[in-house]
């Protein structure tokens, strides 16, 4: 297998942008690039140059539309609870199935299938009160966990072998409990149930559930009101209108680059064409 070069990787992953920026436009739902790649768009026009992914946000609405459409698609492999009777991420992926990920984790759990992808999370409605919020967020993250601590190996993951090895044989006992409560099937119905118990726009606040205990997770439902076009990579792609005060609020001075040292990828795969 040819290993891909990062300036490839990029291209596959435009391309699988692009594809879905159809799909949305076709079908009139709405999306925004987000988080790093937002910074990409305002800084850089494109790709943040050491960034190999793209990530994308969508109201859980538009989410839901988006994976029932992609769900059949003969083009591209999309890995989502809806598609996967094992899988260990809240939030989907589209694939480019002429490629694949090589992880540099050590029990990672990654599916077979992973190649070059656009990462797609759902927005979710959520209390406007912090109390609420970090009650909702403590119950949720504890089932994502204990869905990764029941998915495979998974809760040995590590970088290294020796630490995998650890973990594997140290916190096999929490495992196996957990399994007597429910598999990671269980954990991921108790997670969506919750996730999606406040529906987008009821309340006047939203956010991708791993996050809302955070100040720069939770975001006025209002942003996701009104979109425009904006360029990444010479193609027009859709961003929400207030992204300046999201990325103010997330990342402060987002036009700063950052230390030469920290100018580094930090996803754990490699990629290959088949």
């Amino acid at each position: 297998m040819k290993k891909l070069t990062m300036i490839e990787v990029q291209q596959r992953a435009v391309n699988i942008l692009m594809y879905i920026d159809k799909i949305c436009r076709k079908n009139e739902l709405k999306y925004t690039i987000f988080y790093g790649s937002l910074i990409g768009v305002e800084r850089h026009k494109g790709f943040i140059p050491w960034d190999d992914d793209i990530d994308i946000v969508m109201p859980r609405p538009d989410y839901n539309k988006l994976i029932d459409l992609l769900k059949t698609d003969e083009n591209y492999t999309l890995l989502a609870f809806e598609t996967r009777t094992h899988y260990r991420y809240p939030f989907a992926k589209l694939i480019d199935p002429n490629t694949i990920a090589k992880t540099k984790q050590y029990f990672g759990g990654e599916d077979p299938d992973l190649g070059v992808f656009v990462d797609i999370f759902p927005i979710d409605g959520i209390p406007d009160t912090e109390k609420e919020r970090e009650k909702l967020r403590e119950i949720t993250e504890q089932y994502r966990l204990n869905l990764m601590d029941t998915f495979k190996w998974c809760y040995a993951r590590s970088f290294y072998f020796s630490k995998a090895l650890i973990k594997l044989i140290m916190r096999y006992p929490y495992h196996r409990k957990l399994l007597k409560e429910g598999n990671d099937r269980y954990w991921r119905d108790k997670y969506q149930e919750m996730a999606k118990s406040i529906p987008f726009g009821e309340t006047k606040t939203c956010g991708y559930m791993e996050w809302i205990h955070i100040n720069w997770g939770v975001f006025p439902t209002e942003w996701f009101h009104e979109f425009e076009d904006v360029e990444f990579e010479g193609h027009k792609v859709m961003a929400i209108k207030d992204r300046k005060k999201f990325l103010k609020l997330r990342y402060g001075n987002y036009m700063e680059m950052p230390p030469e040292k920290e100018r580094v990828t930090h996803h754990p795969y490699d990629f290959y064409e088949k």
